[in-house]
């Protein structure tokens, strides 16, 4: 089911939450919206969900205006950061819940209900934990049971707000690759509000970039990563080393674009602060002589072959640069 937000405003206590924001979501997209607190997208998602009215413009489905529609006739799955499971239901009982409340003439049979629960369980990967409790299973085990239970009245949409916020991050590292999954699986037209970069440009088709109740970039992971549209994207996204004025505005290069030589034609001159050497990239921090402290990242065997160490003197110059105008704010 395609979405599609026109013009949409909302204030609340004389603030702007949203202002004017327009935005497509495909059909069977998996989109993320990602921003910092405050920036309106879980505004955004609860007025996708009726949970909240627009003050200005409309959110179509499938071409139709749904503003009029109520919660429970938007076909609509939500997903909170904090389970919302009921405590006193087993696992199957809580998947089945959305199936089981249905109008009578809407409301499957029990062995549907029964064949539905079934198959949910075994696509989140927990058919023998049918009869536990909430309290009885990991935090990563109850988010799985919260989307099952989502999925369950088979939604068009399916809404997920910060739902791995709770978890550490071993467990949200597993549960990004787990919805990547099903949502291949599943094909349900997905929206996910996140403020973590890395979950968003892991699990997502399009990225949405919001701040300051605007979105401010939509486009895939990488080209948001590559091609920022702006000084706040290119900061959010990704870590960012801000140069020095121009000009057309201030220049940026990430980490990765800085090179190091030991020639003192090739750069400008720094002094190593600090080196951090975990993982396939070392990580070094660099302090200019204008007192100005940048970040350079390079493979381990590179700094092996420079034997860079802490304290060391080198020469470091971009080997791109990007230029965007002084209108960012983090």
């Amino acid at each position: 089911m395609s979405i599609e937000i026109r013009n949409l405003t909302k204030r609340l206590g004389g603030k702007t939450i949203l202002d004017r924001v327009n935005l497509d979501i495909p059909e069977g997209s998996l989109m993320a919206l990602l921003g910092p607190s405050g920036s309106g997208k879980t505004t955004l998602l609860r007025i996708i969900a009726g949970l909240e009215h627009p003050d200005e413009g409309e959110v179509l489905v499938r071409g139709e205006a749904s503003t009029a529609q109520r919660p429970q006739d938007r076909h609509v799955g939500f997903v909170f950061q904090h389970y919302a499971l009921f405590p006193h239901m087993s696992v199957r009982q809580n998947v089945a819940f959305g199936l089981e409340v249905k109008p009578r003439a809407s409301r499957p049979s029990r062995e549907v209900i029964r064949a539905r629960v079934d198959e949910l369980l075994a696509l989140i990967q927990m058919d023998s934990y049918g009869g536990r409790l909430p309290s009885e299973l990991s935090g990563g085990q109850r988010q799985r049971v919260a989307l099952a239970r989502a999925l369950a009245v088979e939604p068009r949409v399916l809404l997920l707000d910060e739902p791995f916020g709770a978890l550490d991050a071993q467990v949200r590292a597993e549960l990004r690759q787990w919805l990547r999954r099903l949502h291949d699986v599943s094909k349900v037209t997905t929206v996910l509000v996140t403020h973590d970069q890395e979950e968003a440009m892991e699990v997502a088709d399009t990225v949405a970039v919001m701040n300051r109740a605007r979105v401010e970039q939509v486009g895939h992971p990488r080209d948001i990563y590559d091609h920022p549209a702006s000084a706040f994207v290119a900061q959010f996204v990704g870590q960012m080393n801000r140069l020095h004025q121009v000009e057309e505005g201030t220049a940026f290069a990430r980490p990765h674009e800085m090179e190091l030589s030991l020639d003192a034609s090739e750069g400008e001159a720094a002094q190593v602060v600090k080196v951090v050497s975990v993982g396939p990239l070392a990580c070094l921090r660099l302090r200019l002589s204008s007192g100005l402290e940048l970040d350079a990242h390079l493979s381990r065997e590179r700094l092996a072959l420079l034997e860079i160490k802490e304290g060391d003197h080198l020469f470091v110059r971009p080997s791109r640069v990007q230029v965007f105008a002084d209108d960012y704010s983090i």
